[in-house]
């Protein structure tokens, strides 16, 4: 009898400690552990499920699943889910207002579901996380743009591209983006705005910066030699030719980059020809009958509205479009006055440096700078920085140097009456007319209203027949 209570007490021990070591470990887990039996009846619920059901075990065992879903607990169950399908469960819910993924066991005894065993993990923590990690991405990426950004800035500077606004800024990141490829390109925008710079920087951050970089202006080239210059020609082929023949400026850009400037200039018999080189790839020289290959990028600038000149009949329709597959427009100085200061101060450090002086601009005459317009832009900002600086008295620039200066004595007797109920266009038409006629009552030569208005001789000439207006001087 000893021997069997003794055997009693052993067993009852055992058994106890077998239990006590099966919660330890159910405990031990970061998952939660759920135990139902085969009808939904909670037996065991771990601390991990505690703390993430955000509910106590005492609560939870004994009762059916169908009552916890009822109260609200849970949005569904997983263990229900198994008893319907009597197959694995993994099931996305909400506890508590938390977000909970479970995946529910079957096991079966004797053919019969016997048990289910739940286990459960809280991931609306992983979603923090994966929020945090996005936020973080985000900021980086802010990050890299403004590194990017900053880099953009010292390339551009490196290529005399001096700029502050935001205008600048999306066009010197648009050029970064289109340089790579070999699209054509035509970039437009008021005389002096700086587009053969922005033509060099382009061809600078190309796959060709290695390889020949041609400038061609097409308004500065005689027509009867535009031809020629453009195409080479083969020896003999007209008087005065040189005997050896020319290899044309489109043969020299090969493999390189071709800069036409002033493109609205081009005579339209030459644009015909202009427009197998982009569509082919080839050229024919004057007075040759061989083809011959070129692989270039072609840029292509104008200070004219091309498109009104299609429709004029003055400018080829296919040429237009095949040049504007990449349109860049670069705004006036006086659209983007955040970029002025920068100019100002840049243009005087390089004429102190390549005189040697020491020069400044006082707050006065740098106001003064700031208000005026600048209808010949960044060319005239470095025309007039230069002037002022080898032609002041002064170490100090004042305001009294620049109200001197024949440009602001010529504003000043412009009626700006003329402004009140007219757009933009008419507005700037007018200015232009009042302007010129007013250089040429002071001036007796077109160079000379060249250096007064700080604009090309060929630009004045032009803007002259645009208007509609004679050009003709004083004989005095």
């Amino acid at each position: 009898m000893k021997n069997i209570e003794y055997d009693s007490i052993d067993y009852q021990n055992a058994y106890n400690d077998l239990m006590n070591e099966f919660n330890a470990i159910l405990d031990s887990s970061d998952d939660g552990i759920h135990i139902t039996d085969g009808k939904g009846i909670t037996l065991r619920f771990n601390k991990s499920c505690e703390r993430i059901d955000g509910v106590s075990a005492d609560y939870v065992i004994g009762k059916n699943m169908e009552e916890l879903v009822a109260e609200g607990i849970y949005s569904e169950s997983v263990a229900l889910a198994v008893i319907r399908e009597k197959k694995q469960i993994s099931m996305l819910q909400k506890v508590n207002g938390k977000e909970v993924i479970g995946t529910g066991t079957p096991i079966f005894k004797d053919g019969k579901l016997y048990r289910i065993v739940i286990n459960s993990r809280d991931i609306t923590e992983l979603n923090i996380l994966k929020r945090n990690l996005k936020e973080s991405e985000l900021i980086n990426e802010k990050y890299q743009n403004e590194l990017q950004l900053l880099s953009s800035k010292d390339n551009a500077a490196n290529s005399n591209i001096i700029y502050n606004s935001e205008k600048m800024d999306k066009i010197i990141d648009l050029t970064l983006r289109v340089a790579k490829v070999d699209s054509t390109i035509l970039i437009e925008g008021e005389s002096g705005v700086g587009k053969g710079i922005l033509s060099h920087f382009l061809h600078k951050n190309s796959l060709r910066y290695n390889n020949p970089f041609i400038k061609i202006n097409c308004g500065a080239i005689p027509e009867n030699l535009l031809e020629s210059e453009l195409f080479g020609y083969e020896k003999g082929s007209f008087t005065g030719a040189n005997k050896e023949g020319k290899v044309g400026l489109i043969q020299l850009a090969n493999e390189g980059t071709l800069f036409l400037d002033e493109i609205g200039e081009l005579p339209l018999n030459l644009q015909v020809k202009l427009l197998n080189v982009i569509q082919n790839k080839e050229i024919t020289k004057v007075g040759g009958n061989s083809v011959i290959p070129v692989d270039i990028r072609i840029i292509a600038a104008t200070n004219r509205n091309l498109f009104e000149m299609v429709k004029n009949q003055e400018f080829r329709e296919d040429l237009y479009y095949r040049l504007n597959v990449i349109p860049i427009t670069i705004p006036p100085l006086r659209e983007r006055k955040e970029d002025l200061p920068l100019l100002i101060k840049h243009f005087l450090n390089t004429f102190n440096a390549k005189y040697n002086y020491n020069k400044t601009i006082s707050p006065e005459a740098m106001k003064l700078l700031l208000n005026y317009n600048w209808p010949g832009n960044i060319r005239e900002v470095e025309n007039l920085i230069e002037r002022l600086l080898v032609t002041s008295n002064d170490d100090l620039i004042s305001k009294y140097d620049i109200i001197d200066h024949p440009i602001f004595n010529m504003l000043d007797s412009v009626d700006m009456e003329f402004c009140k109920d007219k757009n933009y266009k008419t507005i700037i038409e007018e200015f232009d007319r009042k302007l010129l006629l007013e250089a040429m009552k002071i001036c007796k030569s077109t160079a000379e209203m060249s250096e007064i208005l700080d604009l090309d001789c060929s630009t004045i000439r032009k803007k002259f027949k645009r208007l509609n207006i004679k050009l003709e001087f004083d004989k005095e």
